[in-house]
């Protein structure tokens, strides 16, 4: 039989209170229910015997929450390592790209991307927008504003379009 943790609290505590009654009864006429002292030990005893019964199965229970989401986070961090790993294969050998000229990139986020193998604007504008707040979160920088049009910027800056990256720029600082 399988019981739940709340019938488990609830028998340990009626458990308890059976046994407090008896115990009150015993001390109002100690003489007639010298017989109930063992009862009184047996209710306590078992009132103790549930509610660990009842912890031990919530810890373990809490304990397989933690394990998956731990599983999950190092599910996430291994698709975000093989993601910068391809990138670093891509551009080994490719010059890197001037970063800072994509509005809202300085010479630190330059770095952090640089680091994570981003180096080129065509590897930018690959990026996802949750890949690159990935990364500059585990940098511990804060989010920059307008990190959503660095993949939008870095794909026109990729074809040389400096025009039209210039427009952007102008339309994002209106």
């Amino acid at each position: 039989m399988r019981l739940s943790h709340e019938a488990k609290d609830m028998i340990a505590t009626i458990a308890l209170v059976l046994a407090i009654i008896l115990a009150l009864n015993m001390a109002i006429s100690p003489e007639s229910n010298r017989d109930m002292f063992s009862w009184t030990i047996g209710l306590v005893a078992l009132a103790i015997f549930f509610w660990l019964w009842s912890r031990r199965e919530a810890t373990a229970e809490s304990d397989a929450g933690a394990a998956e989401a731990a599983e999950e986070a190092v599910q996430e961090a291994e698709d975000l390592m093989k993601r910068t790993i391809v990138r670093r294969e891509d551009d080994a050998n490719a010059e890197a790209d001037d970063l800072t000229r994509i509005n809202g990139i300085g010479a630190v986020f330059q770095t952090v991307l640089n680091e994570a193998g981003i180096r080129t604007y065509a590897t930018l504008a690959r990026a996802s927008v949750d890949e690159l707040e990935a990364l500059i979160e585990a940098s511990g920088r804060s989010r920059p504003g307008r990190l959503e049009t660095w993949p939008q910027q870095a794909e026109l800056a990729a074809k040389g379009d400096w025009d039209a990256l210039a427009r952007f720029a102008d339309e994002l600082q209106q």
